[in-house]
């Protein structure tokens, strides 16, 4: 019951803390209403969190790739010592 009333209350607080600053930001840019958005960009801003697919036209979309790694030359001289470490141990 106790974990239950803590789990809400984080619940409550994340709610009121995204609302209130997605309604700051709908203010921002004049409208007197809160839009999906809004509601995108504050979970963004304050949680980099992004949901696909939530008021996203097809334009909007954005698809995000990895880059390889660069490796530094000390990152690979580390990793060519343990590759002959391991090839001796063998």
């Amino acid at each position: 019951l106790l974990l239950q009333q803590v789990l809400q209350d984080v619940a409550d607080d994340f709610v009121e803390n995204v609302v209130a600053f997605a309604c700051q930001l709908a203010a921002h840019r004049g409208s007197r209403t809160l839009e999906t958005k809004d509601v995108q960009l504050a979970l963004e801003k304050l949680w980099d969190m992004r949901l696909p697919g939530i008021g996203d036209s097809s334009a909007e979309l954005r698809i995000v790739q990895r880059r390889p790694q660069a490796f530094s030359d000390a990152y690979k001289q580390r990793l060519n010592l343990v590759r002959k470490s391991q090839a001796r141990a063998q």
